[in-house]
């Protein structure tokens, strides 16, 4: 890359090479090492390990440089989160096409991510009822976080038929539904049992028809 070009990505040739030894990475790609570094962090030490210098030491850069790209702590744990979740939305896509109905995909989305958050070292940490406060129950809510899962849960829009604003809502009472699972997980369920709460209390807010089979929901 040349001077110019580092100049024009923000970065100063002197503090590329304090930063990057030498060699800054496009912004993309440097948000992306830094996430990754983030990650790393968070699955070894838990979110204690989530702090700017911990992660400007994981990455091999300096703190300064991890605030050219994220303007605070909080910034960069929500980053972290969506980054962590790429996965997760490709297994939640490939779950719902298993099930028939709307209402058994919906039931199901929130089902499968409350089984595999906690088998993630990274959304496991960051979805502790530990650590849930009053910015992680801002976050969920927001534009990003609705996008990110209204994209996990696109069969289930498309088969509910909703318009824009209707999957918008939908996701946003599925978000808050997770979060409240997540946040105050007693009484706890059986499976078969929380698939029927669900299917009982979830499936009605969210307007869709409730199938006559309200047990466990089967695979096609």
């Amino acid at each position: 890359m040349s001077p110019a070009s580092r100049r024009a990505e923000g970065h100063s040739t002197s503090g590329a090479a304090r930063s990057w030894a030498g060699d800054p990475p496009l912004r993309e790609a440097a948000r992306e090492r830094l996430l990754e570094a983030a990650a790393r962090c968070i699955a070894r030490d838990g979110m204690a390990g989530a702090g700017i210098a911990a992660v400007a030491h994981e990455a091999g850069v300096s703190r300064p440089t991890v605030y050219r790209y994220f303007e605070d702590h909080q910034a960069l744990v929500e980053a972290t989160l969506f980054h962590a979740g790429r996965g997760l939305a490709l297994r939640i896509e490939e779950q719902l096409h298993r099930f028939a109905t709307p209402a058994e995909k919906a039931v199901e989305a929130v089902c499968f991510v409350l089984k595999e958050i906690p088998r993630d070292p990274v959304l496991g940490a960051m979805w502790s009822a530990t650590w849930l406060d009053a910015s992680a129950v801002a976050g969920i809510t927001r534009h990003t976080a609705v996008a990110w899962a209204r994209h996990a849960v696109k069969d289930l829009v498309e088969s509910a038929g909703w318009h824009a604003d209707q999957a918008d809502e939908a996701v946003e009472v599925m978000l808050r539904m997770l979060l409240s699972l997540l946040a105050a997980p007693e009484p706890r369920r059986s499976e078969p049992a929380l698939r029927a709460f669900l299917m009982r209390r979830l499936v009605p807010a969210l307007g869709l028809p409730n199938p006559t089979r309200t047990s466990r929901s089967s695979p096609r």
